[in-house]
């Protein structure tokens, strides 16, 4: 994934060996394995020495932690499927991928959000019963439809278009309850960190942030915890 988060953005192809960004050097096997040879090479390139980003041990870390905790939302449900696991797993990689891509180049590579999108609905196709199908098609059209509509209205300043992309796929994945609470989430999320960069001095009022981290991150909180978080505040409300 740190290879495609490099490489599209460069538009690159995403075969052939991994380098070094600096000197180009041709990376072994032993330079990529994950974590452990960002530890044991000491952050350096084995070759010109020049620091590695620590975005490869983090993107590393988190996708390990996203996968287990994958894993574990199947096994404590009592539904583990090799199927639905493997769908996660995409689920997982793209949204860890689109995040680390908005953060660093303030875009979405909205290819990788189609066709997670398409993944999505022939899921849902074959695995939903045909009401909840028709409704996460639904959720997924009404909240990409509310996206063009902010975008429509703050010409582009208040959200850009591959977040109406991505709120498509957050819908077909999490249909209408789902997605209530993570944009609820992502909102939220949003509103405090920026906030906060305020208050530090890092960002002045009426400055963008990248906007997709945080629909990932209440994307990803949705899909693990969704009935937790329904039933919470439901439970606030009643």
């Amino acid at each position: 994934m740190n290879v495609v988060i490099d490489r599209a953005t460069r538009g690159e192809t995403i075969g052939g060996r991994s380098y070094c960004d600096h000197c180009r050097a041709t990376l072994s096997s032993l330079d990529l394995i994950p974590i452990i040879s960002f530890v044991t090479l000491g952050a350096k390139c084995r070759y010109c020495k020049k620091p590695l980003s620590w975005q490869y041990p983090a993107v590393e870390t988190v996708t390990a932690a996203l996968f287990t905790l994958a894993f574990l939302n199947q096994v404590f449900s009592g539904s583990l499927s090799l199927v639905t696991l493997l769908y996660l797993f995409v689920l997982v990689s793209v949204a860890v991928v689109v995040a680390v891509v908005d953060l660093k180049f303030y875009l979405i590579p909205t290819t990788f959000v189609y066709g997670a999108s398409l993944i999505a609905l022939v899921y849902n196709y074959f695995y939903l019963d045909s009401p909840i199908f028709i409704e996460h098609v639904l959720a997924a059209f009404g909240v990409g439809l509310l996206f063009l509509l902010i975008v429509l209205i703050t010409r582009g300043k208040g959200m850009g278009q591959g977040d109406i992309v991505l709120a498509f796929l957050i819908g077909m994945v999490l249909g209408y309850e789902g997605t209530f609470a993570a944009m609820f989430l992502a909102f939220l999320l949003g509103a405090i960190v920026s906030i906060f960069l305020i208050v530090l001095g890092r960002k002045k009022f009426g400055q963008t942030i990248p906007f997709a981290p945080f629909l990932i991150g209440g994307f990803l909180i949705s899909l693990f915890w969704q009935s937790e978080i329904i039933n919470w505040y439901l439970a606030m409300l009643y």
